[in-house]
């Protein structure tokens, strides 16, 4: 069963819990593998942190919000599609693919089935991201997010339609800015941030033109950007002239960049992430919509190690959908950082202990610039 650790920590031996994926989505490596040395140095060329099975997380079950079959599907019919695109190299490409918007609608309508049964994620959805398919899996995690917050809302069918595509094709004008600018491990230029944001207008101008999408979908690239205050871009909106699925995406799309690992940063753990959003809450994000999302996912998911305030070390093991900031432990480390023998506690009714962060916590810094 397994636990996330850090790619820095894996060892000659380990057994790997989650199969790993590369930007095509074809398996790199298949759950179940012993890792040897080869295996370990390309493991961290391409990932920060990955699920492991050991003694520690015996018994450990990660629920999953969509299947490994669902997001392998997804991420090829987007990654053969967007290759497709760059090969044009112009945003005046008539339309995209029938076949594309088919499958892709189809596939959404299966997350919609999955996510409207979700009462909370419990799993760490940045840590499926390698570093060369962290733009596939981003936009998956954005409409897994939105998804949720729509259902909290109780939107229509064709409304959650149109939302998870939305969320799904927010950043496809990405494709269209140079690779330089968008892979800069640095911090950029003025020019180079104002080249950046033109991504949600040309997804927008992209997205317009097909004919097989609602023009809603277009709207969700162009206002994903937008803040309430109406600091955001490309156009400045303000309050209620972003719409609802803009303001749903933004949420979303700050709070997986934020969490997400990319190769010149760590992402930092959800409830930082969380806070930043309510730091932010009815300045530049919907209050309504922060709140809602925050109820639905678990500030410290199932498997991530965590500092106690005793100073002990332990596994998430299981969540308590009603109170998930008072999960089920599994301590594997007394205060002074010895190993001992995994017991569990259960924080729900040992009131005098809490969580002071992910284990992993001092290791992750804010990202400089959210893009």
């Amino acid at each position: 069963m397994p636990r996330q650790i850090s790619t820095a920590l894996l060892r000659p031996g380990m057994i790997l819990a989650r199969s790993l994926y590369d930007g095509q989505g074809r398996v790199l490596l298949q759950k179940g593998v012993s890792l040897k040395d080869r295996y370990i140095d390309k493991i961290k060329d391409g990932y920060a942190s990955i699920y492991i099975d050991d003694e520690i997380s015996e018994g450990i079950e990660i629920p999953q919000v969509i299947t490994e079959q669902l997001r392998f599907q997804m991420q090829q019919t987007l990654a053969s599609e967007w290759d497709m695109i760059q090969r044009t190299l112009s945003v005046q490409r008539p339309t995209s693919s029938k076949l594309f918007a088919k499958s892709l609608r189809d596939q959404v309508k299966q997350m919609i089935q999955t996510v409207q049964h979700t009462t909370i994620i419990k799993e760490d959805l940045a840590s499926l991201a390698g570093y060369d398919n962290v733009t596939y899996v981003h936009s998956m995690n954005v409409a897994i997010y939105s998804l949720l917050i729509g259902a909290s809302l109780f939107l229509s069918d064709s409304m959650m339609l149109d939302l998870g595509l939305g969320a799904l094709l927010h950043d496809i004008g990405k494709i269209f800015v140079p690779t330089e600018v968008l892979n800069k491990p640095d911090k950029l230029t003025a020019d180079e941030y104002k080249l950046m944001q033109t991504h949600a207008e040309l997804g927008h101008n992209f997205l317009a033109k097909q004919p097989e999408l609602s023009y809603l979908i277009a709207h969700c690239a162009f206002q994903h950007h937008e803040r309430l205050n109406g600091k955001g871009y490309p156009r400045g909106l303000r309050g209620d002239e972003i719409h609802l699925f803009g303001r749903i995406i933004a949420v979303a799309d700050v709070y997986d960049a934020m969490i997400m690992h990319r190769p010149y940063r760590r992402g930092i753990v959800p409830s930082e992430a969380m806070e930043f959003l309510y730091s932010r809450a009815d300045s530049e994000f919907d209050l309504k919509i922060v709140s809602l999302f925050s109820k639905r996912v678990a500030m410290f998911p199932i498997g991530s190690e965590v500092h106690l305030s005793d100073g002990r070390n332990a596994i998430v093991v299981e969540l308590h959908e009603n109170i998930p900031g008072r999960p089920v432990v599994r301590v594997f480390q007394d205060a002074t950082g010895k190993e001992v023998a995994p017991y569990a506690i259960d924080l729900a009714t040992q009131l005098n202990i809490t969580i002071l962060s992910s284990l992993d916590a001092a290791k992750r810094t804010l990202p400089g610039q959210l893009s």
